[in-house]
């Protein structure tokens, strides 16, 4: 829990809310403290700042949520280390700056993190006010470092094509993320085994146990049930399990062919729908979902509510809630590994994120023979080499093995 204090604020809210403001608006009308916030800094250059930022947020949070989500983290990061820390505006940061900025998202100032992702602003009397438990960091789970060489990767891409919107506005002189990346002591170049971050079959084993231990023990764990099944038997990312600005999953989204089988339809990166193949061990699990909704046990054509409930009637729940979600079984399954004596599975299931569960999943599916083709079409990857590089370990497998017989 975040408890330090933290000597700023949340900048931008949800995509739900940052697109009802105004294009000719620079603030939210019912989010004063945003504005005072800004203006108490003092810093030359500071509104400015804050105006470029929201215009290049402006142009990703129609199209994608994720990619919106994810542009605004960076953002929102740099703009607040470039006025509480360096006390300047951010098109003023030179290249030392920025490698100090680099120094600080590996090892953030403890102020400024948190050990779970909030909600940055809550709603209270009609206002949209900031969360006092929100920081912008996360800290490090698994006694692990906070960024792995694919978040650094993010990170410079994210950053490089802000600078760039900047330059293009003629706001920024110049774009020096690509020579940090360069020298960037923390981004190291690997040559290992490329494996997707997945669950074991212990700890996959675990994890649905605790989800069903929970729905049985509590009927409003039902839908954490669902969501986890959803989540790997479906192979999605959390994003298409979410309500976002262009899209809210329904129970319509499965269907039957002609043939009997069913299938979901799911909207992914790039805008693009995809028809997901269900298993029949799954159908079983969304029934018992429907059921407990009071719904008829399959969907029909027409059955338009919102595949995941949220607490407001014909409402989905966002990517965070559903990360809020998972998190509860997660824990649940870690406290479980380790009182069996599973210590090292429960300090690695501690690191891991809802993504591991599309991976888990693909991997699964591969490993049992399923043909990689299909893994590929339900994963809506554009390419079966990228599915064959993150799931077919097999020589891996094998190399493990043989290492395994040697002798010491």
């Amino acid at each position: 829990m975040a408890t330090s204090k933290f000597p700023g604020q949340p900048l931008f809210d949800s995509a739900k809310y940052f697109n009802q403001i105004s294009r000719n608006e620079l603030f939210m009308a019912d989010c004063p403290s945003v504005q005072d916030f800004i203006s108490e800094l003092g810093i030359d250059g500071a509104y400015d700042d804050y105006r470029h930022t929201k215009e290049f947020l402006a142009s990703y949070s129609k199209k994608s949520q994720d990619t919106y989500d994810k542009f605004r983290g960076d953002a929102e990061r740099l703009l607040l280390w470039s006025w509480l820390v360096k006390g300047k505006s951010v098109v003023t940061l030179r290249r030392r700056d920025l490698e100090e900025y680099t120094d600080f998202v590996a090892k953030p100032d403890p102020n400024w993190q948190t050990d779970r992702t909030v909600k940055r602003f809550l709603t209270d009397s009609g206002l949209r006010v900031p969360n006092d438990r929100w920081r912008p960091f996360r800290s490090a789970g698994a006694g692990q470092g906070r960024l792995n060489t694919k978040s650094w990767q993010g990170l410079f891409s994210n950053l490089s094509v802000y600078f760039n919107y900047l330059m293009a506005e003629d706001y920024a002189f110049g774009n020096q993320i690509p020579i940090i990346k360069k020298n960037c002591p923390y981004l190291r170049k690997e040559t290992g085994i490329n494996m997707a971050r997945r669950l074991s079959e212990l700890q996959w084993e675990y994890l649905l146990n605790a989800a069903v231990s929970l729905a049985d023990a509590d009927p409003q764990h039902e839908r954490t049930l669902f969501v986890i099944v959803s989540l790997k038997s479906l192979k999605l990312r959390v994003s298409e399990l979410s309500e976002r600005p262009s899209w809210l999953p329904v129970m319509s989204h499965f269907h039957r062919d002609h043939e009997g089988n069913w299938w979901f339809r799911a909207f992914g990166k790039g805008s693009k729908e995809r028809d997901i193949s269900i298993s029949d061990d799954y159908l079983y699990f969304l029934k018992r979902y429907r059921q407990h909704r009071g719904l008829p046990a399959l969907p029909s054509n027409d059955s338009n509510e919102p595949l995941i409930a949220s607490r407001v009637n014909n409402r989905g729940i966002g990517s965070r809630q559903l990360r809020n979600i998972v998190e509860v079984a997660l824990e649940e399954s870690c406290h479980s590994l380790a009182k069996d004596g599973f210590e090292v599975e429960a300090s690695e299931l501690r690191a891991a994120t809802t993504h591991w569960l599309r991976h888990t999943g693909a991997s699964m599916e591969v490993a049992a023979g399923r043909e990689l083709s299909h893994v590929q079409a339900d994963l809506g990857h554009g390419s079966i080499r990228t599915t064959d590089e993150l799931y077919v370990d097999s020589d891996n497998m094998e190399r493990a093995s043989s290492a395994k017989r040697q002798n010491v």
